[in-house]
């Protein structure tokens, strides 16, 4: 039974200040290798100063921002490396959270989801590109969910925000919005039939067609200083 909404615990400022700081990192509103301050935040966001610490604090030990002692911080950049990276966990972990889950899944909840991303967005209007980014999430995350391994799904939860960091900075979204969801009508069959072999596949196919949009785009639209990556004025 799911709790109402009344129900569930009020988030406290500082959980707040953390969420809505780390969506504007993660949709790169705040941009990567942005110096921020306390003083700056508290102005932005309208949370106390004690708040913003709190928030900061958690932010970097989730790898969202980097302590610059006696100044401030900085959002985390983007590298060469980084991109790499971050692909390179979510082969290691997807795939086999896609195996796991296989047989475990329940494939009516999984079309749902999977009808809210059909309907798609109007690139450039945040309000429907949020919409898709959360149902494509939600349908992601159902499926890590039932894999039974907590760890393997919380691991994934971060990646996936990683990864819409860089489909943002790279302009996917705006760009190529017909490609990120081809493969879930496949990927449902697959995991309601029980058959590993081929979620596996479908799952390795899908996460080299988004990296190959992320790298087109990161090297279409952005500045490349040395190996870190920053959007490129317009």
């Amino acid at each position: 039974m799911r709790a109402d909404a009344e129900s569930l615990p009020k988030k406290s400022l500082n959980e707040e200040a953390f969420e809505q700081i780390k969506h504007d990192i993660v949709w790169c509103k705040l941009s990567p290798g942005e110096e921020v301050s306390e003083a700056r935040l508290t102005g932005l966001y309208g949370f106390g100063k004690a708040s913003i610490r709190r928030a900061l604090s958690q932010l970097a030990q989730e790898g969202y921002v980097i302590p610059i002692p006696r100044s401030g911080h900085l959002i985390t950049p983007v590298t060469l490396q980084s991109v790499k990276e971050v692909f390179e966990l979510r082969m290691l972990i997807e795939p086999v959270v896609m195996e796991k889950a296989c047989g475990h899944v329940d494939a009516a909840r999984l079309q749902a989801l999977n009808a809210e991303c059909a309907v798609g967005y109007v690139p450039g209007d945040t309000v429907s590109e949020g919409r898709f980014v959360a149902a494509n999430r939600a349908f992601h995350m159902e499926i890590a969910n039932c894999s039974g391994n907590s760890r393997m799904a919380n691991s994934l939860s971060q990646i996936i925000d990683e990864m819409t960091r860089l489909l943002h900075l790279g302009f996917v979204l705006r760009e190529r919005p017909e490609e990120l969801h081809q493969e879930h009508d496949t990927l449902i069959e697959a995991l309601s039939s029980g058959d590993k072999p081929r979620a596996r596949a479908i799952t390795e196919a899908h996460i080299n067609t988004i990296r190959t949009l992320v790298v087109e785009g990161i090297i279409k639209h952005t500045n490349l200083s040395g190996t870190s990556i920053s959007r490129a004025k317009a």
